[in-house]
């Protein structure tokens, strides 16, 4: 549709036709410009309403040029209310035009969402396996702790340790202290991981470890 209005008629004099507004920000352009020209089209109606009035008595009296220049003023004001019927028609078209775009661009902005959505659960997927494998290689790590905390009991032993009566290198004294690293490493808010409230989290397993190693020392 051409929402162009010419006032002086088609043929050469007529002004070029309005090209059609392709984006929403287009035609929300358009309609406020239709607005604008529908404020001026009812500002020059009421002015000629105005002068009109003004001339109706001597009219009435048989002034003549009176007469004649209301016949004029009504001409006009048969122009400014096809304009006006115009303006409506087209602001209807526009505001339908409107309603569509904003359509089109909320279901597209969902699309979007949709789009980042999907890619977030994806990389979501990502992150757990990454984190399965790093976990699964730690299995064997602690399956050869084991193996290397037996063989040094055994050793210890053999070369005259004393076994302590709650020994420090054993597997559940190693677990909880593996516990407490990582509640103070962060896995306390993904993990049921128990840790005494009475000292602080450890910060370094080896240091850990090397503090029970003491009971272990032996002389040369």
């Amino acid at each position: 549709m051409n929402m162009s209005m010419p006032i002086d008629g088609a043929g050469a004099g007529a002004a070029p036709a309005a090209t059609m507004p392709e984006s929403l920000i287009d035609w929300r352009a358009c309609a406020a410009d239709l607005h604008q020209k529908q404020q001026e089209n009812s500002a020059e109606a009421n002015r000629l309403a105005l002068l009109r009035q003004e001339l109706a008595l001597p009219a009435a009296r048989g002034d003549m040029t009176a007469r004649k220049r209301i016949a004029r003023l009504a001409a006009e004001e048969n122009g400014l209310q096809l304009c006006a019927a115009s303006l409506t028609q087209g602001l209807a078209v526009v505001a339908q035009e409107i309603s569509t775009a904003e359509a089109g661009a909320a279901e597209d902005a969902r699309s979007a969402e949709l789009a980042q959505y999907a890619q977030q659960l994806t990389h979501r997927l990502t992150l757990i396996d990454e984190i399965e494998r790093r976990v699964r290689a730690i299995a064997p790590l602690l399956a050869r702790l084991g193996d290397l905390t037996t063989e040094i009991e055994t050793a210890h032993a053999a070369l005259g340790g004393a076994r302590p009566i709650l020994p420090p290198l054993a597997q559940e004294a190693v677990g909880g202290r593996l516990a407490e690293f990582m509640a103070g490493g962060g896995f306390a808010a993904w993990l049921p991981l128990p840790r005494p409230e009475i000292r602080p989290a450890l910060a370094s397993w080896v240091a850990a470890e090397r503090d029970v190693q003491e009971a272990y020392q032996l002389p040369a």
